[in-house]
C-alpha cells in the first residue's frame, strides 16, 4: 500500500501574512469607515450617483439647469416688441410671447439664475438654523432642550405659504428677499425636528457609550461622531425642501402679492391669469417647475436610500403587497 502523504502545516509566518492580507481586504476599510463616518457617508452618495438610475438622471436635469441659469446671467436684457405680444409659439419664438412682446423662452432662461439661487439658499439656510437648534436641543437636554422642543412645535405649525401671504401683504413693498426669509424662518422645523432624534439615537448608541467610557470628552464626541450622522440627515432634507421653496416662490408670485420679479417662473404664470387664451403662458412654467421639482424629489430619495438601504423599496413593497392582499395601502406619514 502506498504511504499516505502528509499535509504540511502553515507556517506561522504565512498564517500571519494571511491574517494581514484578510485585514487590508475586509477588516482595515471596515475600522476606517467607523473612524471616519463621513468619509463613509461620501462614499455612499457617489456609490449611489453611479448606481442609481434615479439620482443619474436627477443630477443630469440639475445641472443642465444650472448650466442654463449661468447662459441665462450673462445673455442681454430683453426688450419686448408690442406688435409681438402674446404670439403663439413659433419657429421664431418656440414658446410664444409674454404680455409684453418678450420671448417666453428666453424669460424661462434668465430667471433660472434667481429660482435656482432662491430655492437652494433658503433650503441651506434653513438647514443651518435647524441644525444648530437641534444639535443644541438634542445635545444639551434639559431645559434647553424642552425649550427648543416647544419652539419648534410652535413654530411648525404655522404654514410656510400662509405666513409668507401674510407678511407680503402686510409689506407690500417687499420682495423675493422678503418671501426667502419667511420661508426660512419657518422651514427651519423640519431639520430641528429630524436633527433632534438623529441626536438622541447617536447619544444612545454603543459606540458612543464606549467613547465616553474611553474619556472622548463632549466636543469630541459631537465632532466625531454626531455631526456626521445629522448632517446627512440634513442634507437630504436640503434635496427636498428646494422644490419646496421653489413652489413657494411661484405661488407667492401668482397671487400677486408683493412685488414679483418680471423675470420669475411665477410672474409668466400670473400673466396667465388675465389671458386664459395664451395656454403657453401656463404650460411651459409649469413644466420648468415639475422638472426642477421632481428632479429635486429624485436625488433627495436616492441620497436617503443610500444612506440607509433598509429604506430601499419598503414603500413599493408594502404598495405591492396590499394590492396583492386586496387591501387599501397604507400612505406614508409626511414627515
Amino acid at each position: 500500500m502506498p504511504e499516505a502523504r502528509r499535509t504540511s502545516r502553515p507556517s506561522f509566518s504565512d498564517r500571519l501574512k494571511t491574517g494581514r492580507d484578510l485585514a487590508r481586504g475586509t477588516v482595515a476599510p471596515a475600522v476606517a469607515a467607523f473612524r471616519d463616518p463621513a468619509r463613509l457617508t461620501a462614499r455612499l452618495w457617489l456609490a449611489a450617483l453611479r448606481s442609481d438610475r434615479r439620482a443619474r438622471f436627477s443630477t443630469a436635469v440639475l445641472v443642465g439647469f444650472v448650466v442654463v441659469a449661468v447662459v441665462g446671467a450673462f445673455a442681454p436684457p430683453l426688450v419686448g416688441r408690442v406688435e409681438e405680444t402674446l404670439a403663439a409659439p413659433s419657429p421664431l419664438h418656440p414658446f410664444g410671447t409674454d404680455v409684453a412682446g418678450r420671448d417666453v423662452l428666453m424669460v424661462l432662461v434668465e430667471g433660472t439664475m434667481g429660482t435656482l439661487l432662491g430655492g437652494i439658499g433658503a433650503a441651506l439656510a434653513a438647514a443651518l438654523v435647524g441644525v444648530a437648534l437641534g444639535v443644541l436641543g438634542g445635545f444639551a437636554r434639559g431645559a434647553v432642550d424642552a425649550f427648543v422642543h416647544r419652539l419648534t412645535e410652535a413654530v411648525h405649525a404655522i404654514p410656510s405659504l400662509l405666513f409668507v401671504l401674510v407678511l407680503q401683504a402686510i409689506v407690500p413693498s417687499s420682495g423675493t428677499s422678503t418671501v426667502l426669509l419667511a420661508v426660512i424662518a419657518t422651514r427651519w422645523t423640519e431639520f430641528a425636528r429630524v436633527v433632534r432624534s438623529d441626536v438622541l439615537r447617536v447619544l444612545g448608541a454603543d459606540h458612543v457609550t464606549a467613547a465616553r467610557a474611553l474619556g472622548a470628552s463632549p466636543s469630541r464626541i459631537l465632532a466625531r461622531h454626531v455631526l456626521p450622522s445629522v448632517i446627512s440627515s440634513a442634507l437630504v432634507l436640503v434635496a427636498f425642501s428646494v422644490g419646496t421653496v421653489v413652489l413657494i416662490q411661484a405661488a407667492v408670485a401668482v397671487v400677486g402679492v408683493g412685488r414679483v420679479d418680471p423675470l420669475s417662473w411665477g410672474a409668466l404664470l400670473a400673466e396667465a391669469r388675465p389671458n386664459p387664451r395664451a395656454w403657453w403662458l401656463v404650460f411651459f412654467p409649469a413644466l420648468m417647475l415639475g422638472v426642477v421639482v421632481a428632479a429635486t424629489s429624485l436625488l433627495g430619495e436616492a441620497m436617503r436610500d443610500a444612506l440607509d438601504p433598509r429604506l430601499k423599496g419598503t414603500q413599493h413593497d408594502a404598495t405591492s403587497a396590499a394590492h396583492a392582499s386586496g387591501r387599501e395601502p397604507a400612505k406614508a406619514s409626511p414627515t
